[in-house]
């Protein structure tokens, strides 16, 4: 059999989106990731601050006391954004969204001088969310992670397809079985370093990227002396994007904890020239 793989890019939550499916029919690879591309599409409609409808716009824009209905895709992201607050000890929190929007300078919504944190209260079994306080959501640092979510789904349960790499912008990773050739997927963290991947999820951060759109949630303020770069390897997409973008943040001990209570993996460069520290089981 012909070794052979497929690879299929689009443009989705204002970054790229990179299918890899060795090994299959052509047009049925095409087929699949198109269909991840299509259903993500919904999704990004549902959870972006920046589309208008959206449920999270939505809940942005109520009043205090206001009510929304929300999608399940909705939900489970907002599940999972409040599961890597308390698994980061405050360092990561969604409801924080105007203060992103100060240190990003966004200029797509008014501009905010004094940024406040929202409060939500949800009613699980109906789907519903009412504003307690004032704030924004913005699901940014978790959002294309969950999507890599969706795309394990999708091409497990609709396509049994069993061996796919997905990279979204280079920050966010999901690889599962082998390549073309039979072999792990390999993610390179430097020219020297490389980790095979297999059924794991990536998240990656850094100044280069992020520099100063980077918060500690517990202060509100942008941290001084950062590390170069951290990486979070975790069974959730979108845990390892807020867990990357919290290793930026949190000291090495901290980490450690983190790593050992959830049996998560991380790893630090603190400038572009120093080594890569591993941190928990890699």
């Amino acid at each position: 059999m012909e070794k052979i793989s497929h690879t299929f890019d689009y443009e989705l939550m204002n970054t790229s989106l990179h299918i890899v499916l060795p090994n299959i029919d052509e047009q049925y690879a095409k087929s699949a990731s198109y269909d991840c591309y299509c259903k993500l599409e919904i999704v990004e409609d549902l959870i972006s601050m920046y589309r208008s409808g959206s449920d999270i716009a939505m809940l942005n824009e109520q009043r205090v006391g206001g009510i929304v209905k929300i999608a399940d895709s909705t939900y489970e992201c907002l599940m999972s954004a409040f599961n890597a607050s308390v698994i980061s000890k405050g360092v990561i929190d969604v409801c924080m969204g105007e203060y992103f929007l100060k240190a990003k300078n966004d200029t797509f919504f008014p501009k905010i001088e004094t940024p406040r944190k929202g409060k939500f209260a949800f009613d699980a079994e109906n789907y519903l969310v009412q504003k307690l306080e004032d704030g924004m959501i913005d699901l940014g640092a978790i959002g294309k992670g969950f999507a890599l979510e969706r795309i394990e789904e999708i091409l497990t349960e609709d396509w049994d397809i069993k061996n796919v790499f997905v990279s979204f912008g280079g920050s966010s990773i999901f690889a599962k079985g082998v390549d073309q050739n039979g072999d792990n997927w390999q993610i390179n963290l430097s020219e020297n370093i490389s980790l095979p991947l297999n059924n794991a999820y990536v998240g990656a951060s850094g100044t280069a990227v992020l520099g100063s759109h980077i918060i500690d949630c517990r202060n509100g303020e942008v941290p001084q002396n950062m590390p170069y770069r951290t990486w979070a390897f975790t069974p959730s997409g979108a845990i390892s994007d807020a867990m990357s973008t919290a290793f930026m943040i949190l000291s090495p001990e901290e980490i450690k904890e983190i790593c050992k209570q959830y049996e998560f993996s991380g790893a630090i460069q603190q400038t572009p020239d120093s080594e890569i520290d591993f941190l928990g089981t890699i």
